[in-house]
């Protein structure tokens, strides 16, 4: 079996001179979800990833089973860039005949590309559904439709959650749910830093102004280190204050670097139920992963993975997240056991043999 794997996600040695030169900083969680999942596919099955990230030419990167193919984008027009990208996803598919085909649901053109290819040849397509288009910063009305409607191309769906399930497969096609992906990390055993680690989207309604208003005003016993995109990265460049190290974006292994060596790693995104349902906070997932101390506020299905062995909090007032960081710097050896429990069942609930054998299951449902 061969695959194609239609994504806006890039290979993980050019993603970091990307963000230095492209205008407007790609999606993290985006390139870090599609990545994960590349990999764990590649390491059973032959995988060529198609990418419509805009580069100055084209260029193949191979690895063993796998290879990254960009769309030139020298013409950035929406109408032809998108009949560029359909034209070259077919040349690419009529070089490599794959039998099977993922696609990002959250992309459009990716998701016209799979329709045409399905069209002309025999091939399965089966959808990623990482989150509910709605919910996308600056996303329209007319986007989201696009979305829906545009995924009934799909024989099969991985989704984040059941919620997700039930907005893009109504018709109840076969379906897995896989609520994140990890990559294999061994226990971090360097010195730990004195300092709580944020990595992600700067906005608001992600409860950050609220993560910055603990650490100006209300004295933590430690500095914060914080990298992401977003409205708050100007705040942040333009008000300095000596117990914030602002770091602007970073690539995935990189923040994974800082989340391994910190004392511990915060995600006080506000509770909403609503959100959840179509939602896992990856970065939680991460930072369990990297086997340090984790605050949360309280998330369904990551209490599922790791059970009560993370910190979670009951809102992500900035008094909530003062108290989780005291209570922590207090019994650090206590909340550093829990944490080495919720890596060992992270990594039991998300073993990569255990998803191979789900998806290769889905794939022959279809």
């Amino acid at each position: 079996m061969r695959i194609m794997y239609l994504t806006t996600a890039r290979h993980p040695h050019d993603y970091e001179s990307f963000l230095k030169k492209h205008h407007k900083a790609p999606n993290p969680s985006n390139q870090n979800f599609h990545t994960k999942l590349i990999n764990i596919l590649r390491s059973k099955f032959p995988l060529g990833a198609f990418s419509t990230r805009s580069m100055e030419k084209n260029l193949f990167l191979i690895q063993t089973k796998s290879d990254y193919f960009y769309y030139p984008g020298f013409i950035n027009t929406p109408i032809l860039k998108r009949l560029g990208i359909i034209a070259g996803g077919l040349q690419y598919y009529q070089e490599r005949t794959p039998t099977v085909i993922f696609v990002d649901t959250l992309n459009v053109t990716l998701l016209e590309l799979a329709r045409h290819i399905k069209k002309k040849h025999k091939v399965k397509v089966i959808g990623i559904v990482t989150d509910n288009p709605i919910n996308i910063t600056g996303a329209s009305k007319n986007y989201s439709q696009d979305v829906f409607k545009k995924s009934v191309v799909c024989d099969a769906f991985i989704s984040l959650t059941e919620g997700l399930l039930r907005l893009f497969n109504p018709k109840q096609k076969p379906a897995i749910i896989v609520p994140g992906f990890i990559e294999k990390a061994e226990s971090y055993t360097g010195k730990k830093e004195k300092y709580a680690f944020f990595a992600g989207a700067l906005y608001p309604k992600y409860g950050v102004d609220a993560l910055i208003k603990v650490f100006r005003e209300l004295n933590p016993p430690f500095k914060l280190v914080i990298a992401g995109h977003g409205p708050l990265a100007d705040d942040l460049r333009e008000n300095p204050h000596p117990n914030i190290e602002f770091l602007g974006q970073v690539c995935p292994p990189v923040a994974f670097r800082l989340a391994e060596q910190a004392y511990v790693n915060i995600n006080p995104r506000p509770i909403d139920e609503q959100i959840d349902l179509y939602s896992v906070p990856s970065k939680v997932i991460d930072y369990v992963n990297s086997g340090t101390v984790t605050i949360s506020t309280e998330n369904k299905e990551i209490r599922n993975l790791v059970g009560d062995n993370i910190y979670f909090i009951k809102d992500a007032e900035p008094q909530t997240i003062l108290d989780a960081l005291k209570a922590i710097d207090k019994n650090y050896n206590y909340y550093k056991q829990r944490a080495v429990d919720a890596k060992k069942a992270l990594t039991t609930a998300l073993d990569h043999k255990v998803l191979i054998n789900k998806i290769q299951d889905l794939i022959n449902k279809i």
